[in-house]
């Protein structure tokens, strides 16, 4: 596998724009205190399997033959994504409800605990998008950014010259 062979460029950028989504949401998070609700979090375990699979792919142990699933993997993984994405979007346009560790519970807490409580980060609540561009939230960003991962991703899948070597 050479570096200028097609299927290091797919399995490379798999892992770059995996692991580029991953720095966004982190640089969302703690640079510009978008804090993530519980949905969010979930879409980026995808992302985090995805990225891991394909540093694996590029060790040069790894056959063509192979690298070919794990980018079939990776359309899985992107597939996958996009669909906790697009539930999301249903939560934030109010479609239907989101899960219960977003809404809220009544516990009994001590005094103790509600002041360490206000000294902790607050997180949102996964109907109200952290962050808006062009009507679109983050989430709708991420459904439109999987649905393509995984079209392309796909597509080289089926580009048998490139994975018999």
């Amino acid at each position: 596998m050479t570096v200028r062979s097609p299927d290091f460029q797919t399995i490379a950028a798999i892992a770059t724009c995996s692991g580029g989504a991953l720095a966004l949401a982190l640089v969302a998070q703690y640079g510009f205190d978008l804090w993530p609700c519980t949905v969010c979090y979930w879409q980026r375990v995808p992302y985090g399997f995805a990225l891991f699979l394909a540093v694996l792919a590029l060790m040069p142990v790894v056959d063509a033959p192979s690298r070919r699933v794990i980018v079939a993997l990776c359309v899985g993984l992107f597939v996958i994504n996009a669909g906790i994405a697009f539930y999301h979007v249903g939560v934030e346009t109010r479609w239907w409800p989101g899960p219960a560790a977003c809404a809220g519970q009544v516990k009994d807490y001590s005094p103790t605990d509600l002041m360490a409580a206000l000294n902790r980060p607050g997180r949102t609540g996964c109907e109200d998008p952290a962050f808006v561009f062009l009507g679109i939230s983050m989430a709708g960003y991420n459904l439109i950014a999987c649905l393509v991962l995984a079209a392309a991703s796909a597509w080289a899948a089926r580009q048998t010259p490139w994975w018999n070597r």
